[in-house]
């Protein structure tokens, strides 16, 4: 069962990248799909990314480039986003579509 704050490797143009399942649990269950935002090792200085660790590397969760993919796409789960980040993420989501 997908939840809210796993990470996946998520299946893209023929490769598997890392992302967080940004949908809510009540959503997955019903959705077909679900929004995700990637992880990745390129690093910009914008304040939508997020500093996170991912298999002992720094990487960022990049929030400017959340979009949907069909469940079948998310391949093997990595773990979820500890608390702390979780919170992190849904201050900042605020912040990027409150204001």
């Amino acid at each position: 069962m997908v939840k809210k704050f796993d990470v996946y490797l998520c299946e893209s143009h023929g490769t598997d990248k890392p992302c967080v399942v940004l949908t809510p649990d009540d959503l997955c269950d019903v959705l077909p799909y679900v929004l995700i935002a990637p992880i990745t090792l390129f690093k910009r200085d914008f304040p939508c990314r997020l500093g996170v660790k991912l298999k002992g590397q720094q990487a960022q969760l990049a929030l400017d480039l959340m979009h949907t993919v069909p469940k079948t796409d998310l391949g093997t789960r990595l773990g979820a986003l500890p608390e702390p980040m979780q919170q992190m993420v849904l201050d900042t989501l605020t912040e990027m579509l409150i204001q």
